[in-house]
């Protein structure tokens, strides 16, 4: 099943995606998912993010083929993102001042369904509402210094500026999120492809290691990391991250207005 939020007519709605229409239901994605018998072309909407989070849990170095010459990590090495940072699909990730080395890094991104503290692996499941495609757009030189050997102290700009956190186009429920295959585009090529079986630290360790520490809400998105090597983009590309299953998540690169 296909879960989405989105407007029309500036009012913000829910509903099922069934085909080129949304089913409209009543209240939001954690409910019953009632619906209210109104439908409306998937044409005629404007998608949103399909939650709206209160935190952004990002994974760092979750696939070997993304670790170069380092050995994996000992635990999850978990970082946040702002909710600001929240971009719809179709929306323009902005090249703000200053960019200079802007990589795309395609994700799959997991839905927390409930409030979520201290969850043993086993119980994980019961806290899914689903998952869909992400984008974890990093700015390389204020996360890494890589030509100016001046990082920021934190990564609060380098993967958390406005614009830097897109995912969607919509929720998806039952899948198998061990076994998805994912691809990245940009300008329709392919730049990233794997299979989440590939994850270093699967949803369960993570979200039970997560929780451990820190409460998870309603609507929380964890992006559970990217692979393989990625490299730069610039204004006027166009990025695709597919995830077997759910859809593809587009968003252009751009000046910001």
């Amino acid at each position: 099943m296909h879960l989405a939020r989105y407007s029309v007519d500036g009012e913000v709605h829910h509903g099922i995606v069934e085909g080129d229409t949304i089913a409209e239901i009543s209240g939001d994605l954690f409910g019953d998912l009632e619906r209210t018998g109104n439908t409306v072309a998937l044409a005629d909407v404007q998608l949103l993010t399909p939650t709206s989070p209160t935190k952004i849990v990002n994974l760092a170095g979750n696939y070997l083929s993304h670790m170069g010459d380092s050995p994996p990590f000992s635990r999850p090495q978990p970082f946040l993102a702002p909710p600001s940072s929240v971009l719809e699909p179709g929306g323009t990730i902005a090249w703000l001042e200053g960019c200079e080395n802007l990589h795309y890094e395609g994700e799959m991104a997991v839905i927390i369904s409930k409030r979520c503290s201290r969850v043993s692996e086993d119980e994980v499941g019961d806290y899914i509402l689903g998952v869909c495609a992400a984008n974890d757009i990093s700015e390389r030189i204020w996360q890494n210094g890589e030509t100016n050997g001046e990082p920021d102290s934190q990564w609060w700009r380098g993967k958390g500026a406005d614009t830097f956190s897109p995912f969607g186009p919509w929720v998806t429920t039952g899948l198998d999120h061990g076994n998805l295959e994912m691809t990245t585009r940009v300008n329709g090529e392919v730049v990233q492809h794997t299979n989440t079986s590939e994850l270093i630290y699967n949803v369960e360790q993570i979200i039970s290691f997560v929780s451990t520490y820190m409460t998870l809400e309603p609507g929380d998105a964890i992006f559970t990391g990217t692979s393989g090597t990625t490299k730069a983009m610039k204004s006027g590309d166009v990025t695709e991250v597919e995830l077997e299953g759910n859809g593809i998540l587009s968003n252009p690169v751009g000046y910001p207005e």
